[in-house]
């Protein structure tokens, strides 16, 4: 009896607010959510997965200490499937991020990307901004991925410290000055802890510390967002996390907008 009035509840809500697809418009069947089978299949994916040097990981070769890197679908300025991160971001709309997850997640399960995960890191908000919003939607993609390989969402050791100018209303050339200086470390990590110096080490003025502990030392982390066009959002959070002893950071992004560098790394490239 209760399924039944269950069933009549959600069919009496379907009435009179219809599901529909955030791409097409058409109404869903009960089996869909947020995209309809034919939306979903058609989406413009980037196949980036499980490939050396594409376009993403370029972007933080010798920059970060980064082990792989991968977006899922191209995003389309002015296109339906636009949509998709606009409702996320601005429309009330975190069910799209958890939708989206379970998407990403499902395509990277073939591959050995979660491979060695400790812990995900969805990029932070300032908090300004998430109370406006509501939510993170980073966060909410997280949490869509965590439904189906039960990695670990950490939010509490590194912040945003100020709501910079959205990177979409800023000069690409701006970008990274943009975001220069907005992430820390909620958790300290100094280097205070004197080692005993040999008397060759004394002849350096340089004190030889060892850095002190932090929760993340040693971890691999992935660290989450739901667009990268140059990356500086995401390469100034790597490099505060490169703070942390022995970190390695993996970069995944719900989509990837503007056009990027294919091919292996170049001399000027270095490494990290």
């Amino acid at each position: 009896m209760r399924t039944l009035l269950r069933k009549l509840w959600h069919d009496f809500i379907g009435v009179l607010l219809p599901r529909t697809c955030i791409v097409c418009g058409r109404p869903l069947v009960p089996t869909e959510n947020v995209c309809c089978t034919h939306c979903t299949l058609e989406m413009p994916l980037t196949r980036y997965k499980a490939c050396e040097g594409n376009p993403i990981v370029r972007i933080f070769w010798g920059k970060i200490p980064i082990v792989r890197a991968n977006a899922f679908m191209e995003y389309q300025p002015h296109t339906n499937y636009a949509r998709i991160i606009t409702h996320l971001k601005y429309k009330n709309r975190p069910d799209i991020g958890i939708y989206l997850g379970r998407l990403i997640a499902e395509d990277l399960l073939r591959t050995d990307f979660f491979k060695d995960i400790d812990v995900i890191i969805p990029l932070p908000l300032a908090k300004s901004r998430q109370f406006s919003r509501g939510y993170n939607q980073s966060e909410c993609i997280a949490k869509g991925i965590q439904q189906l390989v039960n990695i670990p969402i950490e939010t509490t050791h590194i912040r945003r410290s100020r709501a910079n100018k959205k990177q979409t209303q800023t000069h690409k050339h701006l970008r990274h000055e943009n975001v220069k200086d907005i992430f820390s470390l909620t958790v300290p990590c100094e280097a205070d802890t004197k080692v005993s110096l040999t008397p060759l080490e004394m002849m350096n003025p340089s004190p030889v510390t060892t850095p002190s502990h932090h929760p993340l030392a040693n971890k691999h982390v992935l660290l989450l967002d739901d667009i990268i066009t140059t990356g500086a959002s995401l390469l100034s959070c790597g490099k505060v996390l490169s703070q942390i002893p022995g970190i390695r950071i993996s970069i995944l992004t719900a989509g990837v907008a503007g056009h990027h560098r294919w091919g292996p790394r170049l001399p000027e490239e270095g490494r990290y």
